[in-house]
């Protein structure tokens, strides 16, 4: 017989649960000093365990001799240490590849297609790994959507795929950084009961922490926007809510992604200039451009260039549209994401030379229309939902959505993203000699890769000053 565990009981039978910042279990702030606000009151009913990464070593400056040994000593041990925590097999294999770049394709086109004039950013990593949660906590013909969506044969195939992407592309050395966290929310006011194995299972298999929080109060939005915060170191969450509970939202399936590297080889902040960047409506506006001439591989097709600069993990490929042709009409191709690669007959070797804006652009987007395409639909349905192996109470998916974020300066690139998948109370009703010039003064798309999987996608019809 399955175990469970009691959603009323949820936060009584863990004596001694703090929420953030040290609160007590009654929701009082532990610290009481004037000025303070109170923490938000959530119980952890479980915390995911990361295996410790190697942190990288910093290579010394000038020309000691001895130091200079340390360094490569140090860094001897780091890839030492990194090879025993990525195991006999450290990269992604052509299997787990493939399911993550497959998705990526027919969901891509899905989200970012009718963003002709604002930015939008899309991961389909955050969303496939918010599905394989929810496909953990459906059975039947709900499971099966789920599991045919993100490209798994079964939950047991599944489990194993989550962990070892998860480790393949786990990074968090100091320097760089690529961490995928999950989080199950709970209703301590729900009466009804959850699937211990399940909760069990998505900690073990998942990394996912599990937590009971009231729902549709303030102090339960509060707490999943502080972990939201946390996870994103501050990208997201930082300044506004980013959910919205009630009486009725049974569970909150949370999944963040965080990604943060310098260029290889950094822009010189001395050659940026301000310059002018031209939005999809024909608007101008003066914008800082970053710029320098490399000797690389590019793309040169029917509507469109492409070229890409190397991070500290993985690359970030730019798409430049021909003058007339809109960034999400080229989704439209078939292939287009693999379609992007550096090597063989499909490139060409010359001189690119970058004029690249700085940006910091965000986008909130709905997926449930993209779940729906993507063939999940009995969830989003309360008559034919099915959420057994989470809960003992009727239920359904009402909600998806996902917020990102992408900085790009001289330095690097960071982002993040957090997908949110609400499920509710089944009572209420659902809701070459060749020059390539990347002048990216118009709207244009990028490609954040890792492993060679999308991470990111994004279109950026406005840079603001």
């Amino acid at each position: 017989m399955k175990r469970i565990l009691s959603l009323a009981l949820a936060c009584v039978l863990l004596a001694g649960c703090a929420g953030p910042g040290g609160a007590s279990q009654n929701g009082k702030d532990t610290d009481t000093g004037e000025g303070k606000k109170a923490a938000p009151m959530s119980c952890t009913l479980s915390e995911p365990v990361y295996p410790e990464f190697p942190q990288q070593p910093q290579m010394p400056d000038g020309g000691n001799q001895e130091a200079l040994q340390a360094y490569l000593d140090a860094l001897g041990q780091y890839h030492d240490a990194l090879a025993a925590l990525r195991g006999d097999n450290p990269g992604l294999t052509e299997e787990h590849w493939k399911v993550l770049n497959d998705f990526a394709a027919k969901s891509t086109p899905l989200v970012l297609t009718e963003h002709t004039e604002e930015n939008a950013i899309y991961s389909p990593l955050s969303l496939w790994s918010a599905l394989t949660m929810l496909a953990q906590c459906a059975d039947g013909d709900s499971r099966r959507q789920v599991l045919e969506a993100i490209g798994a044969e079964d939950a047991a195939a599944l489990q194993d795929q989550v962990e070892h992407i998860w480790r393949a592309l786990y990074t968090d050395d100091g320097m760089s950084a690529l961490i995928l966290a999950n989080s199950i929310w709970l209703n301590s006011n729900m009466q009804g009961a959850y699937i211990q194995e399940t909760l069990d299972t998505l900690a073990q298999k998942y990394y996912a922490g599990a937590y009971s929080v009231p729902m549709g109060t303030g102090e339960a939005d509060a707490a999943i926007t502080q972990w939201v915060n946390e996870q994103t170191k501050g990208l997201i969450g930082s300044d506004t809510p980013v959910v919205q509970t009630d009486a009725l939202t049974l569970a909150m399936l949370v999944s963040s992604l965080y990604y943060k590297a310098a260029w290889n080889s950094e822009f010189d902040p001395a050659q940026t200039e301000e310059d002018t960047f031209t939005d999809a409506a024909g608007n101008e506006s003066k914008v800082d451009f970053m710029h320098r001439t490399e000797d690389a591989n590019f793309i040169r097709r029917e509507g469109y260039q492409a070229a890409r600069l190397s991070t500290q993990v993985g690359e970030m490929v730019f798409v430049l549209p021909d003058e007339g042709v809109a960034p999400e009409a080229l989704l439209q191709e078939e292939d287009f994401l693999a379609r992007l690669e550096f090597y063989g007959d499909a490139c060409t070797w010359g001189e690119v030379q970058w004029s690249v804006p700085k940006f910091d652009v965000n986008s909130d987007l709905d997926l449930l229309e993209t779940l729906a395409a993507l063939g999940i639909t009995d969830l989003t349905d309360p008559d034919r939902a099915d959420l057994s192996a989470l809960t003992d109470l009727d239920a359904f998916l009402s909600d998806a959505k996902q917020l990102a974020r992408v900085k790009v300066d001289e330095e690097g690139v960071e982002a993040a993203a957090v997908t949110m998948l609400h499920v509710r109370n089944f009572n209420l009703p659902p809701q070459s000699t060749e020059v390539c010039v990347m002048d990216l003064d118009r709207p244009f798309l990028f490609v954040i890769r890792a492993e060679g999987v999308p991470l990111f996608v994004g279109i950026v019809n406005q840079v603001q000053a």
